[in-house]
């Protein structure tokens, strides 16, 4: 099974909480790095500006490029997926273009879950995934 990243998984194994959780969530995200995960374009500008705001600007581009080169595959954002997106945010006025965007790549069979504890994305009807 596939999974799609949402910006949580990225910032909280960059900031994490706590120790054990900065660790329990790199494990997870590794796991899900093996098993094929998604990481779309919006997902990369999220987190420079959340991230990079916490670690500064280059830190987190250097922390793209370091995922990229361990095989995280970025996905563009292309007609399909606006024209999904757009669906999606019709009738689900009160979710954010971002999470909308994530969950196109369910919705259009890309990706089977989304990697996040983002309520906003069981408000689309979409399936998720999170750290145990």
């Amino acid at each position: 099974m596939t999974g799609v990243a949402d910006t949580r998984i990225l910032f909280f194994m960059e900031v994490p909480a706590t120790l054990e959780m900065g660790r329990k969530t790199r494990d997870f995200f590794e796991k899900e790095l093996r098993e094929n995960l998604l990481v779309p374009t919006v997902v990369l500008a999220e987190f420079i500006e959340i991230a990079g705001a916490r670690i500064g600007e280059e830190a987190a581009k250097t922390r793209i490029r370091v995922l990229k080169e361990r095989g995280m595959q970025i996905m563009q954002f292309d007609e399909r997926h606006a024209l999904k997106t757009g669906s999606l945010l019709v009738s689900n006025r009160k979710v954010p273009l971002a999470d909308a965007i994530i969950a196109s790549y369910v919705k259009t069979g890309e990706a089977d879950y989304v990697v996040t504890d983002d309520p906003h994305f069981k408000a689309l009807n979409v399936k998720t995934k999170w750290i145990p």
